[in-house]
């Protein structure tokens, strides 16, 4: 495996910094190494802002505790280096994100080295503030409202909740949201 720094910028481009999704590499003491503009975007805050900080920084304070076991463990265990977790970062702005994050431990020739983090924001259907909260299957008219009150996460939501809320119910809604 060729490591990332050895990689030929266009690589590195395509692969993490012009990547839809939003990515980071993370020291074992939990400070952002590296960030693409994708997580940028997402915490709001800027790149040398973010490198700047810890991931526990950005974090909720009461979801701390769940991602530092992960992290822990994908420290100690290089048989078992990776764990998803469901935590709510604070944006710039103050806002509450709920993201996923898939973290894996990178090991090289037996030591830990870093974290590479991907985070994916929910779908409105999982936040406290939308319909849906706490995976609970909202009425359709809550959902047609909140979609109108916040059109950008609408279809995200939509796409994502149809598991929830079955294929040919979100379609339905989009199509009222469409008209």
């Amino acid at each position: 495996m060729v490591p990332f720094d050895l990689l030929e910028p266009v690589w590195v481009d395509a692969l993490f910094e012009a990547a839809p999704s939003a990515m980071a590499i993370i020291s074992p003491d939990h400070r952002f190494v590296r960030c693409n503009a994708a997580y940028s975007d997402l915490t709001g805050f800027s790149r040398s802002e973010l490198l700047a900080r810890t991931w526990q920084s950005i974090t909720h304070p009461d979801d701390v505790a769940g991602d530092q076991a992960g992290a822990d463990a994908a420290q100690r265990d290089i048989e078992h280096p990776t764990y998803t977790v469901s935590k709510r970062y604070i944006s710039k702005r103050g806002d509450i994100l709920w993201v996923n994050l898939h973290v894996r431990g990178i090991w090289s020739q037996g030591v830990f080295r870093c974290y590479f983090v991907t985070a994916t924001r929910q779908a409105p259907a999982r936040c406290e503030d939308c319909p849906g909260n706490g995976n609970r299957v909202a009425p359709r008219e809550t959902v047609v409202e909140w979609c109108k009150r916040n059109p950008k996460d609408a279809t995200i939501m939509l796409l994502a909740g149809a598991a929830f809320l079955g294929r040919d119910e979100a379609v339905a809604i989009l199509k009222s949201l469409l008209k």
